[in-house]
């Protein structure tokens, strides 16, 4: 139960640092305190209490062929929307003056996923220049791809599953 509350704090924690970069007109550290936010908030935690990166890999969303990989040197963990895209969503959120911390939870709990990818799969998406944007599909209302969160996997035919641990 302990843990359960020291993870929320900390996810609150995480969230004021981004607030507090929103409101200073600041994002260079948004990687770190969106990474953290997502681990205290989805309990990707170590024995001492810290947000657990490792802990995310292999969990969640993972395409096929990493998983047939099973190896961590031939695997990256990525943010599935890309962390710039979820920047500009964040600064322009906050442009129209929402700060709060519920609303920047509110965006990052939609937009915040992130898959294991192999390195070939990851040099796939960088090849198509979708390393850090989404595919025009995404923004395009009637395109099968609109606010799809998998967009960019869908459009270079990555295939993934859901894994439970």
């Amino acid at each position: 139960m302990k843990s359960h509350i020291n993870n929320y704090k900390n996810a609150l924690i995480e969230l004021k640092h981004i607030e507090l970069e929103l409101l200073n007109g600041r994002s260079h550290h948004f990687r770190h305190f969106v990474d953290r936010y997502y681990c205290y908030k989805n309990g990707f935690v170590n024995r001492s209490g810290m947000a657990d990166w490792e802990g995310m890999v292999w969990h969640g969303i993972v395409s096929i062929e990493a998983r047939l990989l099973g190896d961590r040197k031939q695997v990256v963990k990525e943010h599935v929307v890309p962390l710039r895209i979820i920047t500009q969503m964040l600064t322009e959120h906050a442009a129209s003056g929402d700060f709060s911390c519920e609303s920047i939870a509110d965006l990052l709990d939609r937009y915040l996923v992130f898959a294991t990818i192999s390195k070939r799969e990851d040099a796939l998406l960088r090849q198509n220049g979708l390393t850090s944007q989404m595919p025009e599909g995404f923004y395009q209302m009637g395109n099968p791809l609109h606010k799809n969160l998998l967009a960019r996997y869908l459009a270079v035919g990555i295939q993934l599953e859901e894994q439970n641990g």
